[in-house]
């Protein structure tokens, strides 16, 4: 692992690891090598690598800065599992006013979470859910046609998030304007007993036991009545608010109430669960250390990775596995956090966000 930097942040749980080759491009603003940077946005119908009909139309919330116009790529914030666009609500909103370059943020529902429940879908591979993210991009580029700065984006994502924005990283590295990884590597997580020490055996229990409460038979009538009932899931209360920002119910104009409804798919998330531990690319699995594919996936682009010191999501085994895929790279540790680190640490997240997107 790279050795360990400074703080850059007032708190003092931030600290910066970092390539050192890295650092002086990072503190003098150089942006990233000359072949990336002058790649062009091509909008004929032959360079769309995706079939519109497996595409989901994700939906979005967007975040202007205030003083002035965007001059650079756009920022998209990708949510991790079981979360949805407003868990990023409170930071775009945040960071849009605080950044000395004039950026657009958007927050992303992704592939069945959220808002996109006009379009639920069995399947949610990295390469999939990486194209629902492309497709986004592309209509951004052709709503401001004219403007190049929306050819590309830089890519914010958390935990499952993360493994999305990776995935479309190494697919097409020419779109993508930068990269920012919350908590989570490019490997494959295990829910073995003998795994390999993450959490992931506990967060698939999660999803499994929620995904069971069937709210029409256990006669739930609110929020409430399901927090009571996943109290023996989950004892841990602010987990349990996390699950149920997936819970919508409805007030109509006569004031009736609708009945409890999940903003979330959870057949198809449960039947991915393997994937989703997993981690893929271009239909390529990219998950096996051995694998003769993992030479020829790269992104050159400056990544930088955001860690919680007090989860183990990243691991000193999987630095070999992130560097070389993404070789430029520069990993910084929040001492103390767990692994939602920008609700535990927003302040801190916020700092070291613009630190990379004002470079």
């Amino acid at each position: 692992m790279a050795a360990l930097g400074f703080i850059i942040c007032s708190s003092s749980r931030a600290v910066l690891a970092f390539q050192p080759v890295r650092w002086n491009r990072i503190r003098s603003g150089i942006r990233t090598s000359s072949k990336y940077s002058t790649l062009k946005y091509r909008t004929d119908a032959e360079s769309v690598p995706y079939k519109h009909e497996d595409i989901v139309q994700l939906q979005h919330s967007e975040f202007l800065p205030r003083s002035s116009a965007p001059t650079h790529p756009p920022v998209i914030l990708l949510h991790g599992l079981l979360g949805n666009k407003r868990n990023f609500a409170s930071l775009a909103s945040s960071l849009s006013s605080q950044l000395k370059i004039p950026r657009s943020i958007y927050t992303l529902d992704l592939r069945n979470h959220g808002e996109n429940t006009h379009d639920w879908r069995p399947t949610m591979s990295y390469t999939e859910m990486a194209r629902d993210v492309l497709a986004f991009m592309d209509k951004l580029a052709k709503q401001n046609e004219g403007c190049e700065h929306f050819s590309k984006a830089v890519l914010v994502g958390h935990s499952m998030g993360g493994k999305v924005a990776q995935s479309l990283a190494l697919m097409h590295p020419e779109r993508v304007a930068g990269l920012v990884v919350i908590d989570i590597a490019p490997v494959k997580y295990s829910s073995e007993e003998t795994g390999d020490g993450s959490a992931w055996k506990l967060v698939e229990e999660i999803v499994r036991s929620v995904a069971k409460l069937d709210l029409e038979s256990g006669g739930y009538k609110t929020k409430r009545d399901v927090d009571a009932a996943m109290r023996e899931i989950l004892p841990d209360p602010a987990l349990r608010a996390f699950v149920l920002t997936n819970l919508e119910q409805i007030r109509s104009d006569s004031g009736d109430i609708a009945p409890l409804k999940w903003k979330i798919n959870w057949d198809g998330i449960v039947s991915e669960l393997d994937r989703i531990a997993g981690f893929d690319a271009h239909d390529t699995i990219l998950d096996d250390s051995e694998s003769d594919e993992l030479s020829s996936f790269k992104y050159e682009g400056d990544t930088f990775y955001i860690h919680g010191g007090a989860s183990r999501f990243v691991r000193s085994s999987h630095i070999s596995t992130i560097a070389n895929f993404f070789p430029n790279h520069m990993l910084t540790t929040i001492r103390g956090v767990g692994h939602w680190v920008h609700a535990e640490a927003p302040d801190d997240t916020i700092a070291l966000l613009k630190q990379y997107l004002d470079r």
